[in-house]
């Protein structure tokens, strides 16, 4: 058994891996604190694992994880970074800047997905993230936006007359044209990303010269279902591609 720890901006995520040669079979948990990462474990009632997995994008968080990690199991945890074995040739520089949950969701991507395809995903996180890794797994680059929650806050900070979106009063029958300023702003915010998604995948598909047959289109997070009951742009929603990735890469680094 292995565990997973995607440590995100925004929340913690922590998959439990019985069989690691199984896809997709993870038991997932959330907690926004690396503290509670203990009362996760405690709560499930495992104790003991063979390798723990961690792919953090908040650095100054990443010693207490090591502490945390080694004080409750015993076990030293891998830290996902470039200089592990991904099957994937990442065009990137330099190369270590790209983040371990970008590296997680193109290895997931490419071995989950046909290998014959383009791989085009979309991960809607604290940041919108799209990737694209060809049909010869090779990492071609991709796009980084601010995600739809960095967005509501950083207009509410900087306009005193506007506040911050509920993002769970949201509905698939959400106006273009919003009557009041509080469905002005989740206009903006809903229909913005939506057209963002929509017009960033066809640009994507236009400067690579991709034919409909040669690509397949992948979502992730949670705004991906939203935005699919609106337009059905994705050939895929896999909530899991992240954790999945890890899961793929202890396999192809455990010797």
């Amino acid at each position: 058994m292995i565990l997973l720890i995607d440590i995100g901006n925004s929340r913690i995520k922590i998959g439990l891996c019985k069989n690691p040669n199984i896809k997709n079979k993870i038991d997932v948990f959330y907690c926004d604190n690396i503290k509670k990462i203990n009362s996760v474990l405690k709560e499930v009632g495992i104790s003991k694992f063979d390798s723990v997995l961690v792919s953090s994008v908040v650095p100054e968080v990443n010693k207490n994880v090591i502490k945390i990690i080694e004080d409750s199991l015993k076990i030293t945890p891998t830290f996902i970074n470039s200089d592990l074995i991904t099957g994937i040739n990442f065009n990137y520089s330099p190369i270590s800047d790209i983040g371990p949950d970008r590296i997680a969701d193109c290895v997931a991507a490419n071995n989950n997905y046909d290998k014959k395809k383009f791989k085009i995903v979309v991960d809607f996180g604290t940041a919108t993230v799209f990737e694209v890794i060809s049909n010869n797994s090779e990492f071609l680059g991709g796009s980084i936006f601010p995600g739809l929650e960095v967005a509501s806050k950083a207009l509410a900070l900087k306009a005193s007359l506007l506040s911050e979106i509920n993002f769970d009063e949201w509905s698939n029958n959400q106006k273009v044209l919003g009557n009041n300023t509080d469905e002005a702003l989740k206009s903006s915010i809903y229909w913005g990303y939506i057209s963002l998604t929509e017009g960033i995948v066809k640009r994507i598909i236009e400067e690579l010269k991709l034919k409909e047959s040669e690509y397949i289109i992948i979502g992730t997070g949670g705004f991906a279902e939203i935005i699919n009951n609106q337009i059905p742009i994705f050939d895929k929603i896999d909530q899991n591609l992240t954790l999945d990735g890890m899961r793929i890469i202890y396999n192809l680094n455990k010797k």
